[in-house]
């Protein structure tokens, strides 16, 4: 885990956790690797299943990692809504009797939820259950839903300092609100130098002999993929110099503008490439890693695991991504929204490995320094000791 920024907010520990195991409900909209919440929920179960904890995991729509779920332990049960209508809440709370039954015959320790807005299930859940209710904090606050349940959650876990802030500023008390900074599994995204490259290439189809820049994620305009097809428009190299991987859902193509702007680009320099349950071989096959989001990003993890695997990530200065690229790393940050910024960003990275062969290990360094999953699961498991349900 990172080091603590001035005024972070840090978890105490409990002193009669040793020997305790939990059982923990907690919920995830997909299955699949859509995105950094998914994948937290992901790894943040298996991590905790791996301690020895009985883990429930309720979702709405099957995917990818079911497997990979039930390979460690963790029960599944779905698909479940989330939704709820407040202007017809009889309808609401009809669709969420069934899984409210079934948590509580699963007699949970403790609720984990990781979107604010699906309080209104999550209270239905932990009334049935009579467990108390921690809540991650990954994204901006709802302040009309945040008035309202607030009380509802005994805890709050924000995944930033920038998030902590945020949520503290729409109303929660701070001592209420804990900071535990996301983490990457050990060998999870490992290090890769030029063998791994050209190995991930050949697996893939890329060129051996030009140079990568990759974008992956959901591939949406507020997630700066227009910025990015902008910048890449500018630099006019041709597919022997770069080309560009994108690595996410194929919406892209759905959004007229983005459409546009992808149509006008060389082909042959320009990759599109479904969602991956496994990136890290397009993130050794490439050379630059790219996260143009205009968001106020909870945390950024992108940054984290491309640094990871030794690539500079060129990445928008926008919410919680400079508390990752602080420091030396704050060179890799750019304006959003700012296609000739990212164009230059992208220009005077493209040879690092020429001009800079040291910045493979400083990148692979800086998380293996300052992020530690162990550190991570730690942390988490005090917090739900801390308000798990006292039998």
């Amino acid at each position: 885990m990172a080091a603590p920024n001035e005024g972070e907010y840090r978890t105490k520990t409990d002193d009669d956790r040793s020997g305790v195991t939990l059982r923990i409900m907690t919920e995830t909209l997909s299955l699949d690797p859509v995105g950094g919440i998914e994948m937290c929920t992901f790894e943040d179960s298996l991590g905790l299943a791996a301690r020895g904890h009985a883990i429930d995991v309720m979702y709405k729509d099957d995917g990818l990692l079911r497997h990979r779920f039930e390979g460690a332990g963790v029960v599944l049960k779905g698909p479940v809504t989330f939704d709820f209508n407040v202007r017809h809440p009889l309808n609401g709370l009809t669709r969420f009797v069934g899984p409210a039954r079934w948590a509580r015959s699963r007699d949970p320790d403790i609720l984990l939820i990781s979107r604010f807005e699906d309080i209104y299930w999550a209270a239905a859940i932990a009334t049935w259950s009579r467990c108390p209710i921690v809540c991650q904090l990954h994204h901006m606050p709802n302040e009309f839903r945040l008035s309202r349940l607030q009380h509802r959650v005994a805890h709050f876990v924000a995944v930033s300092n920038f998030m902590r802030e945020a949520w503290i500023g729409a109303g929660l008390d701070a001592e209420r609100v804990s900071v535990i900074v996301n983490a990457l599994p050990p060998g999870g995204y490992p290090r890769g130098g030029l063998l791994e490259r050209s190995a991930a290439r050949e697996r893939i189809g890329l060129s051996e002999d030009v140079n990568i820049v990759l974008c992956y994620g959901r591939m949406l305009r507020e997630k700066g993929v227009g910025t990015l097809l902008k910048a890449w428009a500018e630099l006019g190299l041709s597919p022997d110099e770069a080309q560009l991987v994108l690595v996410g859902s194929t919406t892209l193509l759905d959004d007229p503008e983005l459409a546009q702007l992808f149509g006008q680009l060389n082909p042959a320099s320009i990759h599109l490439f479904p969602m991956q349950i496994d990136v890290v071989p397009f993130l050794h096959a490439a050379d630059v890693v790219v996260f143009p989001t205009w968001l106020e990003e909870g945390f950024g993890r992108v940054v984290l695991e491309g640094l990871a695997t030794g690539r500079p990530v060129i990445a928008s200065r926008v919410g919680a991504v400079p508390e990752i690229l602080s420091g030396a790393m704050t060179r890799f940050l750019v304006e959003p929204q700012n296609s000739s910024e990212l164009r230059d960003a992208i220009a005077s990275l493209l040879n690092w490995r020429r001009t800079e062969p040291e910045l493979e290990l400083e990148c692979a360094q800086w998380v293996e320094a300052r992020y530690s999953f162990e550190d991570h699961i730690s942390a988490m498991e005090n917090v739900l000791m801390r308000f798990r349900r006292r039998r």
